[in-house]
């Protein structure tokens, strides 16, 4: 049984609020995905086409959000109508999720030796979480049956600079004599948006669970979109908050636990 999983991650500029999440399915549902994406993208630049407005290259869940770059110009009534289309492929094309969110500030006071670095800290961390997390549901799902194999793949980060980050902890996890789980996953490799359309579904979950994240530090309630998400049948979800030091310590004593010299995080 082949699966794979498409990641990417999701933040503000403040670097506050940092997530990370994972689509996992198996090929046969990512292609039914990825054609009715392109038909859906392709519906609406006809659209935009015959009323002689900017076409859009790709959905990209900032920019669709502020309605900027190629959303410009766009009303909220739009912009919605059309998230709410790409909800509907997810109704249509189950899939599995894993997601965290963390604050980084918080993680920046409990691991204050790398507060310099801090999005790589929370690449580190977060992947671990997920990786365990995967592994963990799918042990549960399929009753510890051995014959299934999960390929990653993450959103390219910002000129490649946490690519490194991110494979290197990939394998520092497979390696650690703590994680029961390696004969799960074949490798990791990062892609960009061009080559990859299924990144565009992994974007628009990663900024749902940021968003909610930053709405619940705020003191807010959820957003319409994100409850319309995780309340689909279709859509089975996993995700965890790490927003409170204590919760942070917790994770630090694992993180100790797990690899025996903080420096391996990075």
């Amino acid at each position: 049984m082949l699966f794979k999983g498409y990641i990417d991650e999701s933040y503000d500029k403040h670097q506050k609020i940092f997530s990370l999440s994972c689509l996992i399915a198996q090929g046969k549902s990512f292609s039914e995905m990825e054609r009715m994406w392109k038909l859906h993208l392709a519906a609406k630049n006809k659209q935009l086409a015959k009323e002689g407005r900017r076409l859009i290259s790709r959905y990209h869940a900032t920019d669709c959000n502020s309605r900027h770059g190629d959303f410009e110009g766009w009303s909220e009534d739009e912009r919605n109508a059309f998230v709410l289309g790409l909800f509907g492929i997810f109704k249509r094309t189950p899939v599995h999720t894993v997601g965290y969110d963390v604050d980084l500030d918080n993680l920046c006071d409990v691991f204050p030796e790398f507060a310099g670095k801090r999005l790589e800290l929370a690449y580190a961390v977060l992947l671990d979480f997920l990786m365990y997390t995967i592994a963990d549901d799918f042990e549960k799902l399929n009753q510890g049956h051995r014959d299934v194999k999960i390929t990653l793949y993450h959103d390219r980060t910002a000129n490649g600079k946490y690519d490194p980050t991110i494979l290197r902890q990939f394998n520092s996890t497979l390696n650690s004599k703590n994680f029961p789980y390696g004969h799960y996953f074949t490798s990791i490799s990062s892609m960009s948006w061009e080559n990859c359309l299924l990144l565009q579904p992994a974007d628009l979950v990663a900024f749902e669970i940021f968003r909610e994240a930053e709405q619940k530090s705020k003191g807010r309630t959820s957003r319409k979109s994100f409850d319309a998400l995780i309340n689909m049948e279709s859509f089975g979800i996993h995700t965890k908050s790490f927003v409170d030091k204590e919760t942070m310590f917790k994770l630090r004593e694992m993180a100790e636990r797990n690899r025996g010299e903080r420096e391996q995080l990075l």
